[in-house]
C-alpha cells in the first residue's frame, strides 16, 4: 500500500517505464539503476501494482513485463491515452473525492493552468444543475472537471457550455456510432435519455472571466440497476445503448481531443456562428413544444431558436418571444423529458 506522495511518485515512474517497454522484459536491476532505488524497492512496487490489478509477468533472470492494465482509471495510463497539447495535459486522478468541480475550483484559485483536468472514480457530493445530486458509481462512469480560461466577458460564458456540448456530442458519436443529441442547455441524449451532463461554474469580474470549471459526468458502463428509481426512466448509459462495455480511457481521450479542437479554434477566431449552427443541428430541443420551469416563470411555448449567447428563444402562445437563460430554469418536452 502506498502511504506517501514520494512512494506514489516512484510507483508511477515504475509503471511508466513498464508501459514504455511493454514488449520487453526489464530486469529489477535495470529499473533500480534508472530510478536510483534498490531492487527490493522495485519488487515492492511491482507487487503493489499487481495488487491494483496490473498484470505484470515476472520471470527469473529476465525481470518484469507489463501484460495488461486494469479497467480502473490511473494517472499514468491516462497520460498515455490523452494525446492533446492543452486539455488534460495537467491531470489529477482520485479514487474518491467530494466533487471534482470543487477540487478544480481550488486548483484554479491556486493558479492552475488552463486545461487542467480532475478525474475521480467516484464522488461523494457530485452535483448537477439547479443543485441536483449527481449519481457517481465507482468504476462505471467518467466524472471529471476541466479548467478553462477564455478571454471573454462573463455574458459570453454560456457559449463555453455550448462548445463543450458540441464537443461531447461529437466524441460520443465517434465512440458509439449512435445518434447523439443535445438537450438544451447541458444534457447529452441517446435514445431520448440522458447519458451525460455538463455543469459550468464561473469566477469573473464585471468585464472579464477569470476561469470556468466545466464539470462533465458521463454514464459509461452503468447497467439499468445502477440508476435510482427516480431517474431510471430518463437516464441511460453508453453500455446500455450499445449493449457493450467501453474503455473509459478512450472516451476521455476522445472528449479531450474534441474540446481542444473546438475550443482553441473558437478562442482564436471568436466565430460562434458556425458553432451555433452545429448546436442547432444536434439539438433535440428546437422546433418542439416545451415547458419552461423556473423560480419566477412557468410556461409552455415553442422552442424557436438559440440566441447568439447560447440562450433559448421560446415563442409563447400569445406570439411573444421569451429569452430563457440556462442558469434559471429547467426545460422539458411538453410530454416528457425530451
Amino acid at each position: 500500500m502506498i502511504n506517501s506522495q514520494g512512494e506514489k511518485d516512484m510507483r508511477d515512474k515504475i509503471l511508466e517505464i513498464l508501459m514504455n517497454n511493454s514488449n520487453d522484459f526489464l530486469s529489477g536491476e535495470v529499473i533500480s539503476t534508472q530510478l536510483g532505488i534498490t531492487r527490493a524497492a522495485v519488487w515492492k512496487h511491482i507487487k503493489s501494482l499487481q495488487g491494483e490489478g496490473f498484470e505484470i509477468e515476472s520471470k527469473s533472470r529476465l525481470g518484469y513485463r507489463l501484460m495488461a492494465i486494469p479497467e480502473s482509471l490511473d494517472q499514468v495510463t491516462l497520460r498515455e491515452a490523452i494525446k492533446t497539447k492543452v486539455m488534460g495535459k495537467n491531470l489529477e486522478v482520485h479514487q474518491t473525492i467530494d466533487s471534482t468541480n470543487n477540487r478544480a475550483r481550488d486548483l484554479a484559485l491556486e493558479g492552475a493552468d488552463e486545461g487542467t483536468l480532475v478525474i475521480s472514480e467516484t464522488q461523494s457530493m457530485g452535483r448537477g444543475r439547479l443543485g441536483r445530486d449527481w449519481i457517481s458509481p465507482k468504476g462505471k462512469g467518467i466524472w471529471m472537471s476541466l479548467i478553462l480560461k477564455p478571454d471573454l466577458p462573463p455574458d459570453q460564458a454560456p457559449r463555453i457550455t455550448a462548445i463543450v456540448a458540441v464537443a461531447l456530442r461529437k466524441a460520443l458519436n465517434k465512440a458509439t456510432g449512435l445518434d447523439v443529441g443535445i438537450k438544451w442547455p447541458n444534457d447529452i441524449i441517446i435514445n431520448a435519455k440522458k447519458v451525460c451532463g455538463i455543469l459550468t461554474e464561473i469566477q469573473a469580474d464585471i468585464d472579464r472571466i477569470h476561469y470556468l470549471v466545466v464539470g462533465i459526468g458521463i454514464n459509461v458502463n452503468m447497467l439499468a440497476d445502477d440508476f435510482p428509481p427516480e431517474i431510471a426512466s430518463t437516464a441511460t448509459s453508453l453500455r446500455i445503448a450499445m449493449n457493450a462495455w467501453l474503455d473509459r480511457r478512450w472516451i476521455i481521450a476522445l472528449v479531450m481531443e474534441e474540446i481542444e479542437d473546438i475550443y482553441l479554434k473558437y478562442t482564436k477566431n471568436k466565430d460562434f456562428r458556425r458553432l451555433l449552427d452545429q448546436y442547432r443541428e444536434y439539438s433535440v430541443t428546437l422546433n418542439k413544444s416545451v415547458r419552461v420551469i423556473g423560480r419566477d416563470m412557468n410556461f409552455e411555448g415553442f422552442a424557436l431558436d438559440f440566441d447568439t449567447d447560447g440562450s433559448l428563444l421560446v415563442k409563447r402562445e400569445d406570439g411573444s418571444i421569451t429569452k430563457v437563460l440556462s442558469g434559471d430554469v429547467s426545460v422539458r418536452g411538453e410530454d416528457g423529458y425530451v
